[in-house]
């Protein structure tokens, strides 16, 4: 690929770590600007519209984080180009398979230029993905993107097959969100480390931390969808329920109702989920059961298993970081501990 990048200077790695990640997502911004004028004309509207509206950019932070101080920076932004337009593809693509009119607070693109536009320019973007992949001189990194890509969309398959399955267990779940988000968390991590010039060792160890990290995210993320304040989040909520996908909460609420109410729930979730008395029964069941509580109970047991993997990371300063970066997490489980309707009683 011919675009490139004149590299940052070195000394932006050479700060304390709050400022150098802040300093390194600022010139990433920058890049990933840059990179998509590259683009036809015809996509570069589209490609910015979903690229550069405030996402969050964990991975990008994660892989700065894996491979900071060792790693050139030049490396360091182009692959965490790679990793984010490869998780902007499939939020493109999850968006029209949840019918979801929101995302980061602006519309989504195929709500806005319909769903062909969007499905062909989350195709795009994977393609600029792999082609920027090829610039690195080794095909290492080529061979991780594509498995975690490969194993992205093999999650997202196995979720559409499960879509309306309530016979779905907490380890088929655990199974899917491992596939659809675990990935490519883990390939972040492990990318960061192998820049850095970690042994094999070291990588496969901050490759696992990234998968528990990116499987946990996914359950939070599903419990905002379920239990979230609307005024909190810049997207739409409740559409696990709406679309048929399920998700830890109903999973929690099968293993926990009687067996008369568990008949009950198979027949009218089939046909009944856009009733009002279905949807406040439904609500009153996860009220009964403490599904909510259940829930955060679970996702705060996985997040302290990533914190003990992190916490054995042997490169003492990248364990201290990491740690330090999943207890920034604890504040947000928290708000989920605030007793709230499940979403699912407010869509129309």
């Amino acid at each position: 690929m011919s675009f490139q990048y004149p590299p940052s200077s070195k000394s932006i790695l050479s700060f304390d770590t709050d400022s150098d990640t802040h300093k390194f997502l600022s010139f990433f911004e920058t890049y990933l600007s840059d990179l998509l004028d590259t683009l036809d004309i015809s996509v570069r509207d589209l490609a910015k519209h979903v690229c550069l509206n405030g996402g969050k950019r964990i991975r990008p932070f994660l892989l700065y984080n894996c491979g900071s101080g060792k790693a050139s920076t030049d490396d360091l932004l182009k692959a965490s180009a790679v990793i984010e337009l490869i998780h902007v593809a499939t939020l493109v693509h999850d968006d029209i398979l949840d019918l979801a009119s929101l995302r980061r607070g602006k519309a989504t693109l195929h709500s806005k230029f319909g769903d062909y536009p969007a499905i062909l320019l989350g195709d795009a973007l994977f393609s600029l993905a792999l082609e920027l992949a090829t610039d690195f001189p080794c095909t290492k990194i080529c061979k991780i993107v594509s498995t975690a890509t490969r194993k992205t969309c093999s999650g997202e398959i196995q979720q559409t097959f499960s879509k309306g399955d309530f016979s779905l267990s907490c380890e088929d779940y655990f199974s899917i969100i491992q596939n659809k988000t675990g990935e490519l968390f883990n390939a972040s991590c492990s990318i960061g480390s192998f820049l850095a010039g970690g042994d094999e060792n070291l990588i496969e160890i901050v490759g696992d931390f990234g998968t528990s990290l990116g499987l946990n995210y996914q359950i939070y993320d599903d419990l905002v969808d379920t239990f979230g304040n609307h005024s909190n989040f810049g997207k739409t909520l409740g559409t696990d329920f709406e679309s048929g996908k399920i998700t830890l909460p109903l999973i929690i609420l099968m293993e926990s109702v009687t067996s008369s109410e568990k008949d009950s729930l198979h027949s009218s979730l089939k046909v009944s989920k856009q009733d009002f008395e279905f949807r406040n029964y439904l609500g009153e069941l996860f009220k009964l059961y403490n599904i909510q509580e259940s829930c955060v109970a679970e996702l705060t047991k996985r997040f302290n298993q990533s914190k003990l993997i992190a916490s054995n990371i042997p490169d003492n300063e990248l364990s201290v970081r990491l740690l330090a970066f999943i207890e920034s997490f604890d504040f947000k489980i928290n708000n989920l501990t605030n007793k709230s309707d499940p979403n699912f009683l407010a869509l129309n």
